[in-house]
């Protein structure tokens, strides 16, 4: 799996209306905007093969970092949700991403996490991440 195999997944699975962006001048802008019921905000998608040993590296960038804390103070709503290989998906609120910037330790990052489902997601669980993430 890639980052791109899970915006595949996602667009299959979740029932939000989603657009994939790719904004080349805007540097740190998520990849994904999403609306819902009126309610719309940002996913930037990370991916990981596998648990890293020491510290969560996820891959976000400063700049990356830097939107989303900025986009959360003008009270948008946006997220970084990580895929670590194939049986664990989190969702970190957008506030908290210069804390995942800084590569937590595993127990500072799960402390990170405002949602999240090990194992295979089931619809039931696909939907719950809609209404997290339209809430």
């Amino acid at each position: 799996m890639s980052e791109s195999n899970f915006w595949v997944l996602l667009r299959n699975s979740l029932k939000l209306k989603m657009y994939r962006v790719e904004n080349r001048v805007m540097k740190g802008m998520p990849d994904i905007h999403y609306i819902k019921n009126g309610k719309s905000g940002w996913v930037e998608l990370k991916y990981l093969p596998q648990w890293p040993v020491k510290r969560m590296a996820v891959g976000l960038m400063k700049n990356q970092s830097f939107w989303l804390k900025q986009y959360n103070e003008e009270n948008g709503r946006c997220w970084v949700m990580i895929r670590i290989g194939r049986d664990y998906i989190a969702l970190v609120d957008g506030k908290d991403a210069p804390r995942l910037y800084e590569r937590p330790s595993k127990k500072d990052f799960l402390d990170l996490v405002y949602w999240s489902k090990k194992g295979n997601m089931k619809q039931s669980d696909w939907d719950e991440l809609v209404n997290v993430i339209a809430s």
